[in-house]
């Protein structure tokens, strides 16, 4: 009897160990998640208390570069791409001399529409300082890559337009006639940088040295760049006589780089002492203005402070002997209550008022972006995108400003005096990235 129910409970014990194994192989699949052949787990694994990423996201991850490095990328391009607008833009004017306007206009609209893309980019990555956008990864990495595909396509029209400016210039053969035309160019400068340096000393006997820092070392900066352009022209020279027409051609480039910086150096003195004289002017209709302002101003309590602030902005500006140091103070302090007392005035004296305002934020931030402008040019070598993109939106809230005032006077004042302190700032960063001048 017993070795009859032998085979019965064997044929029992082999279903279940089956069923078993096959509960078995489901959990641990479960658990574990398919073989190794790139499919996804069930249940995330674990290590130190992160989830590991599925194996196709975990590679496309490793691909993808980071924050940090989108931005060194634009950074780098950015610098890149305006360092090519303004060479482009200084090898126009001689361009223009050798070949003629007509020929050149073509190329000034492609130069130009290569700038204005420069300044697009450069606008955004100087928003991305921001701390709102410093804490959103996703919308930094958006933003930088679209800086990074406009600095791509402002770079291939610069490209483009290189042909025409190889063919405006001519063929390395016409390096002599480039070359005449640069030493023209270069004779006319040690009488220009003299004069520049004789404005210099006039306007360092009349106003402090924080009223002349934009201009502080350029009569040095350009007896530089001339030393430099003399040098590549004496290249140039001997590479004509050994028959090295190319190498003479690049050697012009050169001087021609060096010649109109030394250029735009020296005439900058001269233009800074305009610009002075017209602050000072401007200064003393300010002080008029505001000492009106206080006389007509009530004595409610609620002006109480206003009037307080601009009597001591009239009297500091007073005092102050850099003219548009005192134009400032005067905005920041005479601003508010002039537009305390516009709806007391009627609107067209109120509207007056505020333009006469308005008129002042406009000479101030023109100058100082001028000034700002002239330095990141002639120093360009040196200088980092975040001075570069300070320039950028400073020249745009002027933009604004400008587009604004024939409408609403009011309203563009904040935006010309935005500029006038990213100017500021934008030198001030230059000057941190070239240092002494040599």
């Amino acid at each position: 009897m017993n070795t009859a129910r032998e085979p019965d409970a064997v044929a029992l014990v082999l279903p279940i160990a089956l069923v078993v194994a096959a509960l078995l192989v489901v959990l641990y699949r479960a658990v574990r998640g398919p073989d190794r052949d790139g499919g996804y787990r069930s249940v995330p694994l674990r290590w130190k208390g992160r989830p590991t990423a599925p194996p196709s996201e975990a590679r496309a991850q490793a691909a993808e570069p980071t924050v940090e490095q989108l931005d060194a990328e634009a950074r780098g391009l950015l610098v890149r791409l305006d360092d090519a607008v303004l060479a482009r833009s200084e090898e126009l004017e001689f361009a223009a001399g050798q070949a003629g306007e007509e020929a050149t206009r073509p190329l000034r609209a492609a130069v130009a529409d290569a700038g204005a893309e420069a300044g697009e980019a450069l606008r955004p990555h100087h928003r991305l300082e921001d701390p709102a956008l410093r804490r959103n990864e996703t919308e930094r990495r958006r933003r930088l890559r679209d800086i990074i595909g406009r600095c791509a396509g402002a770079r291939a029209r610069l490209d483009v337009a290189a042909g025409s400016f190889a063919r405006a210039r001519g063929p390395p053969g016409r390096a002599a006639e480039a070359l005449d035309h640069a030493r023209r160019r270069a004779r006319g400068l040690p009488a220009r940088i003299d004069a520049a340096r004789d404005v210099w000393h006039e306007l360092a006997g009349r106003y402090p040295e924080s009223a002349l820092t934009p201009v502080r070392d350029h009569p040095a900066a350009a007896a530089e760049r001339l030393t430099a352009a003399e040098d590549a022209l004496r290249r140039a020279e001997r590479s004509l006589a050994a028959g090295d027409e190319r190498s003479a051609a690049d050697a012009v480039r050169l001087a021609e780089r060096a010649v109109g910086q030394a250029e735009t150096l020296a005439d900058g003195v001269p233009r800074w002492a305009r610009e002075l004289a017209a602050a000072e002017n401007a200064r003393a209709e300010a002080g008029r203005a505001a000492g009106r302002d206080l006389a007509e101003a009530p004595g409610a309590p609620g002006l109480r402070d206003v009037v307080a602030r601009a009597r001591e902005g009239l009297a500091g500006a007073l005092r102050e002997d850099d003219p548009f140091a005192a134009l400032r103070r005067l905005a920041e302090t005479g601003t508010p209550l002039a537009r305390a007392l516009a709806p007391d005035r009627g609107r067209e004296a109120g509207n007056r008022r505020i333009r006469v305002l308005l008129d002042q934020a406009v000479l101030t931030s023109g100058s100082t972006l001028s000034a700002a402008r002239d330095f990141v040019t002639t120093h360009r070598g040196a200088v980092g995108s975040a001075a570069r993109g300070r320039l950028a939106e400073a020249a745009h809230q002027r933009d604004r400003a400008l587009a604004m005032a024939p409408h609403d006077a009011a309203a563009a004042l904040p935006f010309a005096w935005r500029a006038d302190a990213l100017a500021r700032e934008a030198r001030e960063a230059a000057a941190g990235d070239a240092g002494p001048v040599a």
